[in-house]
């Protein structure tokens, strides 16, 4: 939502509970319980759901204002992508490189939340082969 609607990104912040909507609710109470089937403890659902949900917000907002950049520029992203990422190669696909970063964190941050498991609780397994 984020990135087709770069401007909600700053609006965030200043949305107050009162201005929740159903849908927010909904969305949240499946995700509340997510973590709560994948096994932790009562209370620590909602900080887990939090710092997953800070990720996701914060690289959206990042996104949204990186790609606000490039279409302000006039040079195509896969240019910027390869002058400013020369590992990236020259025929990076820049959605892709995207996805593929986004990915890697979000992985980083459900690993480290799954590793504050309770001890010999496997609900939270990840499967292998990812």
């Amino acid at each position: 939502m984020v990135l087709r609607h770069p401007w909600a990104g700053p609006e965030l912040g200043q949305v107050g509970l009162l201005h929740v909507g159903p849908d927010a609710v909904r969305m949240t109470s499946g995700l509340l319980a997510q973590f709560e089937a994948a096994g932790f403890p009562a209370g620590e659902e909602d900080l887990a759901a939090g710092a997953l949900m800070s990720y996701v917000v914060g690289i959206a907002t990042s996104e949204a204002a990186y790609l606000s950049l490039v279409d302000r520029s006039g040079v195509p992203e896969h240019e910027r992508l390869s002058d400013h990422s020369p590992d990236s190669g020259g025929e990076a696909d820049p959605r892709q490189v995207r996805e593929d970063r986004f990915a890697h964190g979000l992985d980083r941050i459900l690993d480290g939340l799954a590793g504050s498991l309770p001890p010999g609780d496997d609900r939270g397994s990840r499967p292998t082969g990812r």
